[in-house]
C-alpha cells in the first residue's frame, strides 16, 4: 500500500481549562477557565489527524498513539499507522519557534480476522527503542516493523493472530538503560486467549517460554514479577517459577465466574492468608535460582510443547538470559519512600473483551495496572465507569500498602508522569514530583465529559485532596461508557517542548519610564537579545504524556510552578469594561495574597526555582502595592493590613526600588535610571506599565480624575502611601555595600532621594512642631539619614532649599565635612531666611561652639568677625576661646575687630582686662569708656542732669547707706542709651581706680612717672565735667596725692561717709570705687565686674599716712554745713577710729560750745588708752626687773664654778697664764 504523503506542518497551540481540587464529596463542578491553573495543561501536537472510514462508513477514530525520537505514531479504529515525523521550526535558532510533524507514511497491518468492539482495528503501538522494532497489535493479530519507518521486520514473517494485548516490557530493565539489551533484544509478553507467551525481540525474534495463563489483556513487569489483569481481577504472576498470587477484584460488585479448564490457571485459588501472600518476595529466592529451568504447575496442567504451528524459532533453554536478568532488583524496601519512582510506559488501559460476545450488557470495567516504583503496583477498582474508583498499591509480596488513591470516576486509562525514579527529570524540582493521571469521566448540566484528574500519588492521606486538579479536554460523549477516540499514553521518549510564557516573565526588559514608544537603541537591542537567550535556558518544558481525542493529539504537559503562580496573578489584575481599558483597574489582594503566602518560607532547589520564587514574590509585592496607589487615587484610607502585608511583601520581593518609586507620583521623579536603564523581568515590567496607564488615565492630571488633591501628605496619600515607603526605602538603606545589589549607585541614589523627600514630606505638616528633633520623630530620622550621608547629594540640596529646610541642608554639608557651607547656611537661617523646620534656636551660640572646633583659620577668623559684628559679646569669645583649636594672639585679634567688628572691641579689651587681667590694654579700655561717658556728657543735657540727681539724692540719703558705687549700681537706668554709657561709666570707674593696673601697680620710677602723667592727661579731659564726674576726679586726685582735695569731695560733693574713711584705710584712692569696695553688702555690678575681682594694692599703707588721712577727714568733718549732720558724723568718726587721733590735737579742734558728751565716746577712748599705756609701762617695767634679777642669778652661779686665773703684768693676753686651782 503506498504510504500518503502530506505537507502540513502541524503547530501545537495551547489550551488549557483547569480548576482546583474539590474536598466535598458531591459531583464535582465543571472547569471553569477563570479558575487557578493546575499542574497541568493541554499543548496541541497536531490538529485535524487525517482519520479514514471504516468498513460500516463511520469516521474512524484514534485508538492508540506513542511517539518516539521525533515520530510520532498513531493507530486508528480503521485498521491504520499514521506515522508523522517531526521538523524544525522556520527559524532553528530561535527556541521560541516550535518543531512541527508533517506527515510521512501510512501503513495498514496485516491481521487475520476483522475484530470488533474494542478489538477493532489498531489496539496497541509499542515501541521498543533498543531492539530498533516495533510491534502493533491490529484485529488481534501482532505484526512487526523496524524502526523509525516501520517497514515490516524479519521480513514479514513473524505474526501472531489471537493476541488480546501485548506488552510487559521489565521496567527495572528499561531503568538500567537496558545492560547488553541491545545486543540481546527486549523481552515484550505476548497475552493470547489461552497462554501468555514470552518472546525476545532483537535482531530475531525467539520464544522464551509460555505461560498457561488465559484471558489476560494488562501486564506489568519488574523483573521476574509481573502484574496481570484478566477479565476479573488482578494477580501476581512469577513468570519464571510461574507462581500466582491472586489479589482482588477489577470490579469490586462482579460476581465470580468458575474456571473453564485447570490448565488455564497455574496453580490453585490461593486462600488470601498471610502465608499465602507471602509465598515468594520480590528478591529471587534460593528456590527460584536452583529450579531455574524447571516448571511448575498446578494439578492436571501440562508442561509446554512447541507449537508446530507456532511461527517462533525454538529455544534451547528455557532460560537463556544471563545474570543480569536474573539477578534480584536492588531497591528499597516495599514501603519505602527514600527512593524515587521509576518513569515506566503504562499498560494498554483500554477496554478489553474477549473474542466471544459480551455476557454482560454493562460494560466491564477496564483494568489499570502501573508500577510507581519497583516495589510496588498501583491497581484500580470500582463499580461502574460512572462511580468512583480507588487506586491500591501492592507490594511484590501482594500486601496492600500506602493509602488509598480516590477518583472521582473510575478511570478509563492511567499513566505515571514525573515519579521520582525518573532520572530524566531529576534535574526539575517541579518533575521530581510523582502524579498519576487518570481519564474519568464528569457530568455537567445533563452532558458527560471527559477530564483529566491529576493528583500527587506519594503524598500523606490528608493531603490527596489538596493535590487534586482536573483538567478539561473538550471532549464529551453522550455515553459515559463510550471510551473510544480518547485515551492516556505514555510516550516512550520525553519530549522537550518550549514554554515561551516562562521566557516572556522571566527575560529582562528595559523599564521605560518616560515615552515607552521611544525606539530602542542598539545597545538595548543587543541586550535584549542576550536576555533572551538566557531565559530560554528555563523556557523548556518535558512531556511525556500523549491525550488523543477526536482527530486532535495533545501533549499533557507538567505547568511549571510559573506559570501557575503567574497565572493566578494575573488573574488578581481587574481591568475595566474592556481588556485594555485602566481607567477602573482594580487589584484583588486576596489572590495576590494568597500566592504570596503559598510560597512563602519555600527554598529553592534549582535554579529556576531560584529565579520562580523571585519572580513571584515580586510581582504580587507590586500588586499589593499597586492596590495601594489604586486606592489612594480614589481618596480611600486602606485597611492597615493591608498596608502592612503589602510592606512584608516588598521587603521580601526585594524588587528593584526604583520600579516601586516610579509608581508613586512626587516620587517617580526621584528614580535614577543611569545610562543603561532599569532592567526587570518582562512580567513585572508589563504589571508596573499598566498600574502607570491607570495611574495616568486616574490621576489628578487626567480629566476624569475625582480625586484632584489625591497627592496630598496629609490625606491617604501620606497614610497609605508615605509611611509604608519611608519604612520600605529604611531596609533598602541598610543593605548598603552589599556586593548583590545591581546597578547599586542609581539604585541607593534613588533610594536616599526618595527617602529624604519622604521625609520631608512628611516633616513639613502644619502639626509639625517647630524647634530640635525629638528622640523616636520623624525629625530625628530625617536627621539620622542625613548625617550617616546620601549618595543624591546634589538632588538633596535642592530639596532641603525646595522644602526651605536650611538646617537641615547644614546638617547634609556636615556630613560630607563642608564646614564652609554649614556656616553659610546658618549665616542664612541667623540673618533671616526662613527656616521650615526651625531646629536652630540659639544659632549664634551653635556657630559659636561650631567655630572653636575648626582649624581652618581663614574660616574662624571670617565668621568670628561676622559673629561679633551681630552679637559682640559672643564673638569675642571665638578670638578669646584658649580651648579652640585656632587660637588668636590678643594684638591680633583686636586688630581684627578693630577692622570687621568695631563694635566688638570693647568687649574683646573688656575681656583681656576684666577676664584675663591683661593690664596693658587698660588704657585702652578707660579711652573707650572715657570717650563714650563725655560724648554722652557733651551732647545730653539729660546724662548731666542725671548724674547731678544722683548725687543730691545720695546726699540727702540718711546714714546707713550704701556707698555711692553701690547706690549708683542699684540705681542703674534700663533703658538704652543711658544703660550702656551708665556702664561704662561705672567701668571707668574701676578701672580708673587702678583694679587692673594703676598707681599702686608700678614697679619702677619710670613706671610711676608715666602713671603720674597718664592721670594729668585724664583730668585734663575730665575738669571740663569735674562738678558731673565727681568720683572720677576723686579717683584722680588720689592718684595725684591730692588727698586733701579727694577726701573734700568725698565728704562735701558726694556725702559719701564710709568711702572717705575707706579712702583714709587705703592710704589713698587705690581701688575706692570697686564693685567690692564700700559698705552694702551688695553684690551688684556689671557683668564684667563679676568676670574677676579687682586685685587689691600690692603693699599696705604706712600707719603714719593712714593718720595723716584721719586727720585730714576730721577736719573735713568739722567743715559739713549740715550741723546735725556735723556732729554725728565727727563723733562717730573720733569713736570709731580714736586710736588714730591724738587727744591733743583733737580737743584743740572741737569748738569750745560742744558739749563733752558729744565727744564722750572719744574722750571714754582716750582715757582708757591713756590708762592702758600707763598699766602697760608698769607690767613692762616689772618683767624688765625680773628679767634683770634672773640674769644676774644666771651670772652669779656661771661665776661660782670658775677658777681664779693670775695674769703677769707685761705678758700677752693668755700667756703666763698660771691657775690657782
Amino acid at each position: 500500500m503506498d504510504p500518503v504523503h502530506h505537507d502540513i506542518l502541524y503547530i501545537h497551540q495551547p489550551a488549557m481549562e483547569v480548576r482546583p481540587a474539590s474536598h466535598a464529596a458531591a459531583p464535582d463542578p465543571p472547569p471553569n477557565a477563570n479558575d487557578p491553573p493546575g499542574p497541568y495543561v493541554l499543548r496541541d501536537l497536531i490538529r485535524d489527524v487525517p482519520l479514514g472510514t471504516q468498513d460500516d462508513g463511520t469516521v474512524a477514530h484514534i485508538t492508540c498513539v506513542d511517539a518516539w525520537n521525533g515520530n510520532l505514531y498513531i493507530g486508528t479504529s480503521a485498521g491504520e499507522v499514521l506515522h508523522y515525523v517531526s521538523i524544525p521550526g522556520e527559524n532553528e535558532d530561535d527556541h521560541e519557534d516550535q518543531p512541527g510533524y508533517i506527515f510521512a507514511t501510512k501503513l495498514e497491518p496485516p491481521y487475520t480476522t476483522q475484530q470488533e468492539g474494542a478489538d477493532r482495528g489498531v489496539k496497541q503501538l509499542l515501541v521498543l527503542p533498543d531492539a530498533g522494532k516495533a510491534c502493533v497489535l491490529c484485529n488481534g493479530t501482532v505484526t512487526f516493523y523496524t524502526l523509525p519507518e516501520l517497514s515490516p521486520a524479519f521480513d514479514g514473517k513473524i505474526k501472531q493472530p489471537g493476541c488480546l494485548w501485548v506488552g510487559g516490557i521489565d521496567h527495572n530493565e528499561a531503568a538500567r538503560g537496558g545492560n547488553g539489551a541491545q545486543a540481546k533484544g527486549t523481552v515484550v509478553v505476548i497475552c493470547l486467549k489461552q497462554r501468555l507467551r514470552l518472546i525476545r525481540i532483537g535482531e530475531e525474534a525467539r520464544k522464551i517460554r509460555d505461560i498457561e495463563l488465559g484471558g489476560v489483556s494488562a501486564v506489568q513487569r519488574r523483573d521476574d514479577l509481573a502484574c496481570v489483569a484478566d477479565g476479573q481481577g488482578y494477580s501476581l504472576l512469577d513468570v519464571v517459577n510461574q507462581r500466582k498470587i491472586e489479589l482482588f477484584p477489577i470490579s469490586s460488585s462482579a460476581q465470580p465466574e468458575p474456571t473453564e479448564t485447570p490448565s488455564q490457571q497455574i496453580n490453585p485459588p490461593r486462600s488470601r492468608d498471610e502465608s499465602a501472600r507471602r509465598s515468594f518476595s520480590a528478591a529471587t529466592s534460593p528456590q527460584r535460582q536452583s529450579r531455574a529451568h524447571e516448571r511448575n504447575f498446578s494439578a492436571g496442567a501440562e508442561h509446554l510443547r512447541p507449537d508446530s504451528s507456532s511461527p517462533w524459532p525454538t529455544r534451547s533453554s528455557s532460560r537463556q538470559e544471563g545474570p543480569a536478568e536474573t539477578a534480584a532488583p536492588s531497591s528499597p524496601t516495599p514501603g519505602s519512600r527514600e527512593g524515587s519512582p521509576m518513569k515506566i510506559p503504562s499498560a494498554d488501559n483500554s477496554a478489553r473483551t474477549s473474542g466471544e460476545a459480551p455476557r454482560e450488557p454493562a460494560k466491564p470495567l477496564p483494568p489499570n495496572i502501573v508500577s510507581p516504583t519497583p516495589n510496588e503496583f498501583l491497581l484500580t477498582t470500582g463499580t461502574k465507569l460512572t462511580e468512583p474508583g480507588v487506586g491500591m498499591f501492592v507490594n511484590l509480596e501482594g500486601d496492600v500498602v500506602r493509602g488509598t488513591i480516590e477518583f472521582s470516576t473510575y478511570p478509563e486509562s492511567l499513566v505515571l508522569d514525573g515519579s521520582s525514579q525518573d532520572e530524566s527529570s531529576s534535574g526539575n524540582g517541579d518533575d521530581a514530583e510523582g502524579y498519576v493521571l487518570a481519564l474519568v469521566n464528569q457530568e455537567t448540566d445533563g452532558k458527560n465529559s471527559k477530564v483529566i484528574e491529576a493528583q500527587k500519588w506519594d503524598v500523606d492521606p490528608s493531603e490527596v485532596h489538596a493535590s487534586r486538579s482536573w483538567l478539561s479536554i473538550n471532549a464529551t460523549s453522550p455515553d459515559a461508557a463510550d471510551s473510544s477516540g480518547v485515551g492516556l499514553r505514555l510516550a516512550t521518549t520525553t519530549s522537550q517542548l518550549a514554554a515561551n510564557e516562562i521566557k516572556h516573565s522571566l527575560r529582562l526588559r528595559r523599564l521605560k519610564l518616560d515615552d515607552e514608544r521611544t525606539q530602542p537603541s542598539d545597545l538595548e537591542i543587543r541586550r535584549d537579545g542576550e536576555e533572551d537567550r538566557f531565559a530560554s535556558r528555563f523556557a523548556q518544558v518535558h512531556a511525556s504524556v500523549l491525550l488523543y481525542h477526536g482527530d486532535r493529539i495533545s501533549w499533557v504537559v507538567r505547568n511549571t510552578l510559573i506559570l501557575q503562580l503567574d497565572h493566578q496573578l494575573n488573574q488578581a489584575i481587574k481591568r475595566g469594561t474592556t481588556a485594555s481599558s485602566t481607567a477602573n483597574l482594580t487589584i484583588d489582594v486576596h489572590i495576590a495574597q494568597r500566592v504570596a503566602n503559598s510560597i512563602r518560607g519555600q527554598e529553592p532547589k534549582t535554579e529556576l526555582d531560584f529565579l520562580t520564587l523571585t519572580y513571584i514574590r515580586q510581582k504580587a509585592s507590586l500588586l499589593l502595592f499597586g492596590n495601594l496607589v489604586l486606592q489612594t487615587m480614589q481618596g480611600f484610607i486602606s485597611y492597615e493590613h493591608d498596608k502592612r502585608r503589602a510592606e512584608d511583601a516588598l521587603i521580601a520581593g526585594e524588587v528593584d526600588p526604583r520600579t516601586i518609586l516610579s509608581l508613586v507620583p512626587k516620587l517617580a521623579g526621584e528614580v535614577d535610571e543611569g545610562t543603561h536603564g532599569i532592567w526587570v523581568p518582562q512580567g513585572l515590567t508589563d504589571v508596573v506599565t499598566l498600574l502607570r496607564q491607570a495611574i495616568q488615565a486616574g490621576g489628578p492630571s487626567s480629566s476624569s480624575g475625582d480625586n484632584v488633591d489625591w497627592e496630598d501628605p496629609k490625606g491617604a496619600y501620606g497614610d497609605n502611601l508615605l509611611q509604608l515607603v519611608k519604612r520600605y526605602l529604611m531596609s533598602w538603606r541598610k543593605k548598603k555595600g552589599f556586593g548583590s545589589v545591581a546597578d547599586e549607585t542609581q539604585v541607593f541614589r534613588s533610594v536616599d532621594a526618595a527617602l529624604l523627600h519622604v521625609l520631608l514630606m512628611l516633616d513639613t505638616q502644619p502639626t509639625t512642631s517647630r524647634g530640635p528633633a525629638a528622640p523616636g520623630t520623624l525629625r530625628a530620622e530625617l536627621n539620622d539619614v542625613v548625617d550617616k550621608g546620601v549618595e543624591c547629594f546634589d538632588r538633596a540640596k535642592e530639596l532641603c532649599e525646595e522644602y526651605h529646610r536650611l538646617y537641615v541642608l547644614s546638617r547634609l554639608y556636615q556630613s560630607r565635612k563642608m564646614v564652609g557651607d554649614v556656616l553659610a547656611t546658618w549665616r542664612r537661617i541667623i540673618e533671616g531666611e526662613e527656616d521650615r523646620g526651625g531646629e536652630l534656636v540659639d544659632g549664634e551660640q551653635d556657630v559659636r561652639r561650631y567655630l572653636t572646633k575648626l582649624r581652618d583659620h581663614k574660616l574662624v577668623q571670617d565668621y568670628g568677625a561676622w559673629l561679633a559684628t551681630r552679637n559682640p559679646r559672643l564673638g569675642v569669645q571665638v578670638f578669646a576661646d584658649e580651648n579652640a583649636r585656632v587660637k588668636f594672639q590678643p594684638q591680633d585679634a583686636v586688630a581684627i575687630l578693630k577692622e570687621k567688628a568695631p563694635g566688638a572691641v570693647k568687649e574683646y579689651l573688656e575681656y583681656l582686662v576684666f577676664g584675663k587681667n591683661h593690664s596693658i590694654y587698660v588704657k585702652d579700655l578707660i579711652a573707650f569708656y572715657l570717650d563714650a561717658v563725655l560724648s554722652q556728657l557733651r551732647d545730653s543735657q539729660e546724662a548731666r542732669d542725671m548724674l547731678i540727681q544722683s548725687y543730691e539724692t545720695y546726699r540727702a540719703l540718711r546714714p546707713p547707706k550704701p556707698t555711692y558705687r553701690q547706690f549708683i549700681t542699684d540705681n542703674a537706668p534700663t533703658a538704652e542709651p543711658a544703660r550702656e554709657w551708665w556702664n561704662n561709666r561705672l567701668r571707668l570707674l574701676q578701672l580708673i581706680g587702678g583694679s587692673h593696673g594703676g598707681s599702686g601697680a608700678v614697679t619702677s620710677e619710670r613706671q610711676e612717672k608715666e602713671e603720674e602723667q597718664y592721670s594729668r592727661q585724664l583730668a585734663e579731659r575730665l575738669r571740663e565735667y569735674s562738678a558731673e564726674l565727681v568720683p572720677e576726679m576723686i579717683l584722680l586726685n588720689g592718684r595725684e596725692g591730692k588727698h586733701d582735695e579727694a577726701l573734700k569731695l568725698l565728704v562735701h560733693g558726694l556725702g559719701d561717709y564710709d568711702t572717705a574713711i575707706r579712702y583714709c584705710l587705703l592710704g589713698g584712692g587705690t581701688s575706692l570705687f570697686h564693685p567690692s569696695g564700700g559698705g552694702g553688702g551688695s553684690s551688684g555690678g556689671t557683668p564684667g565686674d563679676r568676670q574677676q575681682q579687682p586685685q587689691g594694692p600690692p603693699h599696705p599703707p604706712g600707719k603714719d599716712l593712714q593718720a595723716s588721712l584721719f586727720r585730714a577727714l576730721l577736719r573735713e568733718s568739722f567743715q559739713i554745713s549740715d550741723l546735725s549732720e556735723r556732729l554725728d558724723r565727727t563723733a562717730e568718726l573720733l569713736e570709731r577710729f580714736a586710736a588714730w587721733f591724738d587727744v591733743a590735737e583733737v580737743l584743740a579742734l572741737i569748738p569750745d560750745g560742744w558739749s563733752v558728751e558729744l565727744v564722750s565716746g572719744f574722750l571714754v577712748h582716750a582715757l582708757r588708752r591713756l590708762v592702758r599705756e600707763r598699766q602697760e609701762s608698769v607690767v613692762v617695767k616689772g618683767l624688765a626687773g625680773a628679767q634683770n634679777l634672773r640674769c644676774a642669778g644666771v651670772w652669779g652661779e656661771k661665776m661660782a664654778g670658775c677658777k681664779a686665773v693670775v695674769v703677769r703684768e707685761g705678758e700677752a693676753e693668755g700667756d703666763g697664764v698660771v691657775g690657782t686651782g
